[in-house]
């Protein structure tokens, strides 16, 4: 069994794979790839419960609080999300930017889409780490898999009558834990599953897509791309999601691939929350230069100059670490 602080080639791979898809979505792709990409998040998700599950084991071997678990979560998720909010801002202000009210600013550093919009997948892998330590009491099991799903038809009949849908709270919280604590569950207990299993969850999810997209398709004469179902996450959009990830992931695993140990690759997925971070705000420079909107060229520019912010910040920090004697490390990853 791999340590918990080992690197996964294939994982690495994917988490790139990942952010390159919710890259893709930001800078105006044609329909087709915005189809295609749109399981990014939830690959991202159950990615993220994978690492998840092995973090939170070295805490449990080592009888660690669950209290220092989520604290040093916060670190890793909050903390620089909020930095990089005061550095954008401040920014935004500086080139010029009107002041966009409290409201909007409170809501985006409650990390939701109601703010600068970006930063709400930072709420979902946070949601995601909360839930961690009680699916570890509930592991892979018959129970704890009615409770995940009983829990989510129940979320989809709410949504179906509008329960709580207009209201802002109940969308960032329940409509949000819900469905996405589905698929954490599914990545907790993911390298504890059958290759059977993984195989029926994977068919079964694709299955239930294409049937949906066979009666959305009937019902309003076009094929409906499952982005549709997105906010809040719904099956159309899940199952897809669920689907892909899946198949990508259990294909990754079996095939050892040379790419899987490139450099870039690597690099890409241990800065991957970083470069997310830094192409917000290079997205927002690229559309104040009004430069012309070709996708694949903003996609380019957008991804390599946030690349290159990680590492000239980086650079940076080593210089202050080396003098001071600071570690930084929740402001690289």
């Amino acid at each position: 069994m791999q340590k918990a602080t080992e690197r996964i080639g294939y994982i690495d791979f994917l988490k790139f794979i990942g952010l390159t898809g919710i890259i893709l979505a930001h800078v105006g792709s044609p329909n087709w790839m915005m189809m295609l990409r749109n399981f990014d998040v939830p690959l991202m998700v159950i990615l993220s419960a994978i690492l998840g599950e092995r973090s939170y084991e070295r805490y449990v071997a080592n009888n660690l609080p669950v209290k220092k678990y989520y604290i040093s979560r916060i670190k890793r998720l909050v903390i620089p999300t909020w930095i990089f909010l005061i550095i954008y801002f401040l920014l935004y202000f500086l080139m010029g930017g009107k002041y966009l009210g409290i409201r909007y600013y409170i809501a985006s550093f409650c990390l939701t889409r109601y703010g600068i919009g970006y930063v709400w997948i930072i709420l979902i892998y946070l949601y995601s780490a909360i839930l961690i330590p009680l699916f570890e009491k509930i592991k892979l099991s018959w129970k704890g898999a009615i409770i995940v799903v009983v829990a989510y038809i129940l979320y989809e009949i709410l949504y179906h009558f509008g329960v709580g849908t207009q209201n802002k709270i109940l969308d960032t919280t329940m409509y949000y834990i819900i469905p996405y604590s589905m698929l954490t569950y599914m990545g907790y207990n993911y390298s504890n599953m059958k290759e059977s299993i993984k195989k029926a969850i994977a068919i079964i999810s694709f299955l239930v897509f294409a049937i949906l997209a066979v009666y959305y398709w009937k019902d309003s004469g076009q094929f409906v791309q499952v982005q549709v179902a997105k906010y809040p996450p719904r099956l159309y959009y899940l199952a897809y999601g669920i689907a892909c990830s899946f198949f990508a992931i259990m294909f990754c695993e079996k095939h050892s691939l040379k790419i899987y140990e490139a450099k870039f690759i690597k690099y890409i997925s241990m800065h991957s929350m970083w470069i997310y971070l830094w192409h917000i705000l290079t997205l927002t420079i690229y559309d104040a230069l009004k430069i012309p909107e070709i996708w694949y060229v903003k996609f380019m520019l957008v991804y390599m100059a946030a690349i290159l912010m990680v590492v000239a910040v980086n650079m940076c920090l080593d210089l202050i670490e080396k003098r001071y004697k600071y570690d930084f490390k929740y402001l690289r990853g």
